[in-house]
């Protein structure tokens, strides 16, 4: 059960490798491609494959900007709201089926204790049995709620990356012919020029609006 309160920082990891996308290629730059049709098998005999290739000129035309999930993660309102709110949620769970546990483990020792003794009236076993029935199906249920939760925050990330993904496009809008992403946690760019982080640029936009959309509330 603990493990699942890991499940809150999964969520502020979002999917990191979702923002790299190409917001206008380089279409204009020339590279020829030779397709499959137009070889034959007796001229790939003959010669080398031609590969697809970005050559220095094009990569220094091409203006590439980044964003530091970290940062995001880090400085984004709406997550930190969302974290303390789903860890809260997961904590109380947590103790409802702890405490449910125990109280059915108590029980449940005490059951057996009678059903060996035989002294018990066959009234009172019944409804001994009930009980723990009904506390076996409340840790069950306390235990969906766990897995429900997971599936919310699933659904989260998923919402978060769509809302990045909006927030760095209209942000962009032509200023870039490439926004990648950056973390820690899975280092995609092996070098980064600061200057090019607009992390800054884009955490302001989405707590600008998580601020309007609380005020309105």
């Amino acid at each position: 059960m603990k493990n699942l309160s890991l499940i809150i920082n999964g969520v502020l990891v979002i999917a990191v490798a979702i923002l790299f996308y190409q917001v206008n290629s380089l279409k204009h730059q020339g590279v020829a491609v030779e397709s499959a049709s137009e070889s034959s098998v007796k001229d790939s005999a003959h010669k080398k494959p031609v590969i697809n290739e970005i050559g220095p000129t094009e990569l220094a035309d091409a203006k590439i900007a980044f964003v530091n999930i970290d940062s995001i993660n880090s400085q984004y309102l709406y997550l930190a709201d969302y974290s303390k709110k789903m860890k809260g949620q997961v904590l109380s769970i947590e103790n409802q089926i702890e405490s449910l546990t125990a109280s059915f483990q108590a029980e449940y020792e005490a059951y057996q204790q009678s059903a060996q003794a035989g002294i018990a009236p066959q009234g009172e076993m019944l409804k001994a049995e009930e009980s723990l029935k009904r506390k076996d199906q409340e840790i069950k249920n306390k235990q969906l709620q766990l897995q429900n939760l997971q599936y919310d925050q699933q659904d989260k990330v998923f919402e978060l990356n769509a809302k990045l993904q909006q927030v760095v496009d209209q942000y962009n809008n032509g200023r870039f012919d490439y926004v990648m992403s950056y973390s820690e946690t899975l280092p995609i760019l092996t070098f980064k020029n600061k200057k090019l982080d607009i992390s800054k640029d884009i955490i302001k936009i989405l707590n600008d609006e998580y601020s309007n959309f609380k005020k309105k509330k």
